[in-house]
């Protein structure tokens, strides 16, 4: 009797290599997924700061708006000082702020 392994064992072993290599790559998909995700709340935040940075030396009551890579910061202060901003990207709202200013 010679020792070794089956045509089927060797078949078995292959699909259980493949479900688990298909999964790893589920895996990798999602993660980069979620990273560009991250990435493109970050470039939110970092001009939804840099906005209300301006808008801190006094603002006008009004509406405004800026671009920012993969999206775009939306403003409106109105007569009280009251600033609602929000940034957004492919229709999904990023972030949302409502804080107080001083009006000029």
């Amino acid at each position: 009797m010679r020792g070794g392994f089956t045509l089927l064992e060797v078949l078995v072993s292959l699909v259980i290599l493949e479900i688990s290599v298909l999964g790893v790559l589920g895996t990798l998909v999602l993660a980069s997924e979620t990273q560009r995700r991250a990435e493109v709340i970050e470039h939110a935040a970092a001009r939804a700061e840099g906005v209300l940075d301006s808008l801190r030396g006094g603002a006008t009551p009004g509406t405004g708006s800026d671009a920012f890579h993969g999206g775009v910061v939306r403003w409106v202060i109105d007569d009280q000082g009251v600033v609602n901003l929000e940034a957004s990207a492919a229709a999904v709202t990023l972030l949302r702020v409502r804080t107080q200013m001083d009006l000029r």
